[in-house]
């Protein structure tokens, strides 16, 4: 027998739950990717951060890649790729279903958004906590595949 729920149509089945926990998990990989976009922009026109980057992204790029030789420059980015893989990796362990990496890697991400406000980036802030939502949401799809008890009404 299939559980049901108010705001889903029909059975809940195990599909559904993979899916929205994939949904969550592929966040990770949003953030990383709009991360480099905005390293390259930096680097390559020189303006500042936009809002959909990494707050520690922010500081490498106000300490190394603003100013310096070329050399620090790309150091900078090659750092600011790393930073952006790491929370790729996130993704890639949180799709297979790992609850220890979802909640790591979304702590990583709140701790960016805490740089992000020493900045005063208060749009980078409120993307952070948009893209925390979802991947939350995908935190509670993949607890809801190995317990039961944890259900859509939140109660």
């Amino acid at each position: 027998m299939h559980a049901t729920t108010a705001g889903v149509r029909g059975p809940v089945t195990e599909i559904y739950k993979v899916r929205e926990m994939q949904l969550g998990a592929n966040w990770f990989f949003w953030v990383a990717i709009l991360a480099v976009i905005n390293s390259f922009l930096v680097y390559y026109f020189g303006i500042p951060s936009l809002f959909f980057g990494f707050g520690t992204t922010q500081y490498v790029d106000s300490h190394m890649v603003a100013v310096g030789p070329e050399t620090q420059r790309l150091t900078g980015l090659a750092l600011n790729i790393g930073i952006a893989a790491i929370i790729a990796s996130f993704g890639y362990l949180t799709r297979k279903g790992g609850d220890v990496a979802f909640i790591v890697g979304m702590f990583l991400y709140i701790f960016d958004a805490v740089i992000s406000l020493g900045y005063r980036d208060f749009f980078g802030f409120g993307f952070h906590m948009f893209a925390l939502f979802f991947m939350f949401k995908g935190l509670l799809a993949s607890r809801r595949r190995y317990d039961p008890s944890v259900d859509y009404t939140g109660a």
